[in-house]
């Protein structure tokens, strides 16, 4: 347990009334560069889904990733009043996505409750004009640190994934680093494979007509695995589902976890990683880096995590 933290449930003022950063506080310099030496193999793993229509999950509301034209060589000429000659020109796109699609990291402006934000920052933050004028994504800049898998499909010894809202707690997580041989340190990151998303990708999914989140429960982390960031100040959590916490359980109330996370502990999510070449190299600790688009007032962003183990 470290000396550092509260334990009292919430983060809010541990870093100063003005905080807008929540956890990742905690990585400095010093942290970063003793992350820096966790790599043995130096290989890199790339975490992120790719950026397209058809085939990856999302919900209906937020709609499909959308790659439109803007230049294309088929347009000749285009670039004549630059300069350029008729047989040189450039391809270029439009990209149309939500925040929260793909592989995305989530702001701290992302969630409220009782009408609060993370360091009781109100509601009212986050306007329609203006984006989250508290909170938001740009506050982020880089995550950067040493980060602990934790592969809970053969921790429960399941063939592919978890099955339905299975919920994974507290001590869950300290049992499977335990039997992994896996420490885990104050200041980690913690990335949770449930097998969610290697399941859904294997599904005959073609187009965004296909799939409308139709199976709606999702395995992921339970609110008692706060306890468990408590106990290591935990600073990053990312996992391999769509909202870390388990969905389709009445159990813990709608966004709980992202309550106990987000709100209460200023903890960054990262949702829909891809964790299973890690797991099949049983690589359970690495150098992570991540940083979101810096689009100032998002309440989150589109990313692509590195892991080198």
């Amino acid at each position: 347990m470290s000396a550092t933290s509260t334990h009292t449930g919430t983060n809010w003022g541990r870093f100063g009334p003005d905080d807008e950063r929540g956890m990742l506080n905690l990585l400095t310099p010093e942290v970063v560069l003793q992350a820096a030496r966790v790599p043995t193999t130096g290989k890199v793993y790339s975490l992120a889904l790719p950026i397209q229509r058809g085939g990856i999950p999302y919900f209906d509301y937020r709609g499909a990733p959308t790659r439109l034209p803007l230049a294309h060589q088929s347009d000749g000429g285009q670039f004549v009043a630059y300069g350029a000659p008729d047989h040189l020109g450039a391809n270029e796109d439009v990209l149309i996505m939500a925040s929260h699609n793909e592989t995305h990291m989530d702001a701290l402006s992302h969630v409220f409750s009782e009408r609060k934000m993370y360091n009781g920052i109100p509601a009212e933050a986050v306007g329609a004009q203006h984006g989250a004028t508290k909170l938001g994504i740009e506050k982020v800049g880089w995550i950067v640190g040493r980060a602990i898998m934790l592969d809970m499909v053969r921790f429960y010894g399941a063939d592919q994934r978890l099955e339905g809202a299975t919920v994974i707690g507290a001590a869950d997580l300290e049992e499977c680093a335990r039997r992994q041989g896996v420490e885990v340190r104050d200041r980690d990151i913690l990335l949770v494979r449930t097998g969610w998303i290697d399941w859904f990708l294997a599904q005959d999914v073609h187009g965004p007509a296909d799939f409308a989140m139709a199976d709606y429960a999702q395995p992921g982390l339970g609110t008692d695995a706060a306890r468990f960031m408590d106990d290591h100040d935990i600073t990053a959590v990312g996992a391999d589902n769509s909202a870390v916490e388990a969905l389709g359980t009445e159990a813990h109330g709608f966004l709980a976890g992202h309550v106990e996370l987000l709100v209460k502990r200023g903890i960054h999510l990262v949702e829909h990683l891809m964790l299973k070449e890690m797991a099949d190299d049983e690589c359970y600790e690495c150098l992570f880096v991540v940083a979101p688009l810096p689009v100032v007032g998002a309440a989150g962003s589109p990313v692509n995590p590195i892991a080198i183990g």
